[in-house]
């Protein structure tokens, strides 16, 4: 195979699952609300909350890739529309954050990602906003990205070059590994970087997305399938 030098990971759904996590994280954020700012909890629930933030992508588009800074500024809104401090929405935002970072990795996690250092330079690649400190996982990673640091998401392939340029290596050096279809591998391709499918479930190819240059049902996987890609320069025919 050619030489790959950086493994670059989603998070989500890769390394942990994330709806229970953010399901947890909306709640405790809610109990929070309900016991400190009783105004705005009587005013609005959990999906109305989410009705603004999705609003608030659109009406002030820098935001829409910064979930956090979205969130800090949604909440801020809604304190002062309930008679509250607006400072006081940043207290809450934390709450959420903290339960978003509290993740439980799957379980072979921790001894891949120990494996693979020895041999490779490792970077997260996340649309989200876990703090891999607070989630346990900060020390396998050499980089870490979101859209707070790069002004966009995947599947923009502006999102996989700013690890490359970090990294200082060619999209043939870098091998993307994620379970979602178009945010990972789709953004992949468009960035010229070979990708591997995480499919835990067994689900089907979906139609739209190009296919990945690899699938794997557990990251135990990873390295056999990393053997098996051919080197050209990132364009491998997919699996």
């Amino acid at each position: 195979m050619s030489s790959v030098e950086l493994l670059c990971f989603d998070l989500d759904d890769t390394l942990w699952a994330a709806t229970p996590v953010l399901l947890r994280a909306e709640a405790l954020q809610y109990a929070w609300l309900q016991e400190h700012l009783p105004r705005l909890a009587a005013a609005h629930d959990i999906d109305s909350m989410q009705a603004r933030r999705r609003a608030l992508m659109r009406e002030r588009p820098a935001l829409a890739h910064d979930f956090t800074a979205l969130r800090r500024v949604a909440m801020a809104e809604l304190c002062a529309a309930c008679g509250y401090d607006p400072a006081l929405g940043d207290a809450a935002v934390e709450v959420f954050l903290e339960a978003r970072s509290a993740v439980t990795l799957f379980e072979e996690v921790d001894e891949v990602l120990r494996d693979l250092r020895r041999n490779y330079r490792l970077a997260s690649l996340t649309n989200g906003n876990t703090d891999l400190v607070r989630a346990g996982v900060a020390q396998y990673f050499d980089y870490m990205l979101s859209p707070a640091d790069t002004g966009c998401s995947k599947p923009d392939p502006r999102m996989f070059e700013a690890v490359m340029a970090r990294a200082g290596v060619a999209a043939s050096a870098m091998v993307h590994i994620g379970d979602q279809p178009w945010h990972d591998i789709e953004g992949a391709h468009r960035a010229q970087v070979r990708a591997v499918w995480l499919n835990r479930d067994g689900r089907a190819w979906p139609e739209g997305p190009r296919r990945a240059h690899a699938e794997i049902a557990s990251l135990r996987e990873l390295r056999a399938a990393l053997e098996g890609l051919q080197d050209t320069n990132g364009e491998t025919s997919p699996a």
